[in-house]
């Protein structure tokens, strides 16, 4: 080979290998500005409300049914139909009873005639007392039988023990029905229970304290969510103005633990509001306050476990803190607090308006030049 392409070549070589350091150069200055998932520490007020899912169900009910055998011949109720204490819910067939009532009528008033009778003899002493006896005995027999016929024509007649809806019917008219088969049920719509399942830790917290007092207990309802045209073209999801949370009074509380969890049902009352129909079975969400009897000191916020590391060295507990001047991290000692489902509680070491490390705090590094990405909850 001719020394000018050998030199030749050797001026590209040196070119390329030089064009792969700066490109490698330029990697390692790359790789130093990490991102990170940032989250803002807010106001610690909504972090002291529990949300517990609640079940709604009927604070008064009944299945109701007849006393006696008998064909139905009246029953026209619908379910979901209101219906007023005293209304007449249904009916069987009551001329057996009706027949039975007059005959006991008229026992009672040839009973009654044949004492009076007997009873003056007994005074002119024309009968024995024996006799007399005896008549104030059938008396007292036909007065009874009366009683029990007109119980049994009553029996015939099922009555509305209190105001409510009609949950469910059981039966179709003309049928034949045995005594005690359940007819329909009837469920108050006065007052509705909201029910939960608590921990036995909370429950431990309210020795000579009420409920109310302690958690001022809510209860809020999801709105569902409607398809509409926004400006007549675009679909969007819609969602009506239902998210309001109401007032809730304790009502009792199991003292036995729910089978299969280490849990307590406690029942709260509410009085239906008008801008919703509230129907036994439904879901809702029960919020407690709970920073009235947070033994462990007032929670500067809740970080999710990704966020906390602890020092080999010092054995504190630390968190990332972001300061936006340099774009650099500080590790900031913190104070722990309870476990929550959504993380741990934060006792102390940050302020309102601080920025910290949300994901992967095991993996930065004191002075790291990081890039911000903003935390949402649950992503």
């Amino acid at each position: 080979m001719k020394p000018a392409s050998l030199s030749l070549l050797a001026i590209l070589l040196s070119t390329v290998l030089t064009g792969c350091d700066d490109a490698e150069s330029a990697i390692q200055q790359s790789a130093v500005v990490r991102p990170v998932k940032l989250m803002t520490i807010d106001d610690s007020v909504s972090q002291q409300i529990r949300i517990f899912p609640a079940k709604i169900a009927a604070s008064q009910q009944a299945d109701l049914a007849f006393r006696i055998n008998g064909e139905l011949v009246k029953l026209g109720l619908t379910e979901g139909q209101h219906v007023t204490k005293g209304q007449l819910l249904a009916q069987l067939d009551d001329r057996d009873a009706k027949n039975a009532l007059l005959n006991a009528e008229a026992n009672h008033d040839l009973a009654d005639v044949d004492f009076k009778r007997k009873q003056e003899l007994y005074k002119r002493q024309l009968i024995s007392k024996a006799d007399f006896d005896t008549a104030k005995a059938t008396l007292k027999s036909a007065k009874a039988s009366l009683y029990s016929a007109r119980d049994q024509l009553a029996y015939t007649r099922l009555e509305a023990p209190f105001s409510g809806t009609v949950a469910k019917v059981n039966l179709d008219n003309h049928q034949m029905i045995q005594a005690t088969q359940v007819v329909l049920t009837l469920q108050g719509n006065n007052q509705i229970d909201v029910r939960i399942q608590v921990p036995e830790s909370l429950l431990l917290t309210l020795k000579n304290v009420s409920f109310d007092e302690a958690f001022k207990p809510t209860v809020r309802f999801h709105a569902p969510q409607t398809l509409a045209l926004k400006n007549g073209f675009t679909p969007t999801l819609t969602t009506a103005d239902q998210q309001g949370a109401y007032p809730v009074q304790y009502k009792e509380h199991a003292s036995t633990v729910s089978p299969g969890s280490q849990t307590y049902e406690v029942v709260f009352s509410l009085t239906p509001p008008e801008n919703l129909n509230i129907l036994p079975g439904m879901s809702a969400e029960l919020l407690l306050d709970m920073s009235k009897v947070n033994t462990s000191g007032q929670a500067i916020t809740v970080l999710p476990l990704t966020a906390i590391m602890r020092s080999d060295d010092t054995g504190e507990t630390n968190v990332w803190r972001y300061h936006s001047d340099n774009s650099t991290l500080e590790p900031v000692s913190v104070i722990l607090g309870q476990v929550r489902a959504n993380g741990i509680e934060i006792l102390s070491g940050l302020e309102l308006g601080d920025e910290v490390v949300a994901v992967g705090a095991t993996a930065v590094k004191p002075n790291m030049e990081v890039k911000p990405l903003r935390w949402e909850r649950g992503v």
